[in-house]
C-alpha cells in the first residue's frame, strides 16, 4: 500500500486527477484495485477518511470508472483534498 500511496501523491504533485490515479492503480502489479483498496489508498496518500472517500462511489461504476462526466468526479475529489 505504501507504494500505491506514494505513486498517488506523486501523480497529484504532477497535477493528475483521480481518474489518472485510478488508472495507475489499475495498472500497478503490486496493487489490486477494488473499492476498498481505493479507500485505503486515498486515506494513506491524502488522509481522506473512508467516510468521506466513499462519497466518490456514487459517481463511479463498480469498475471505478466514471458513470457521468469525469469532471464531476474530479470536482468532488478536489473538494475532498481541500477538506483533508
Amino acid at each position: 500500500m505504501d507504494e500505491a500511496a506514494k505513486g498517488m501523491r506523486q501523480l497529484a504533485a504532477d497535477g493528475a486527477g483521480l481518474h489518472a490515479m485510478i488508472e495507475a492503480l489499475r495498472d500497478s502489479e503490486g496493487f489490486t484495485l477494488t473499492p476498498l483498496g481505493l479507500l485505503l489508498a486515498l486515506d494513506e496518500a491524502f488522509g481522506i477518511p473512508w467516510t468521506e472517500g466513499r462519497d466518490l462511489f456514487v459517481l463511479l461504476d463498480p469498475d471505478l470508472r466514471p458513470i457521468g462526466p469525469a469532471g464531476d468526479v474530479e470536482k468532488r475529489f478536489t473538494a475532498l483534498l481541500r477538506r483533508s
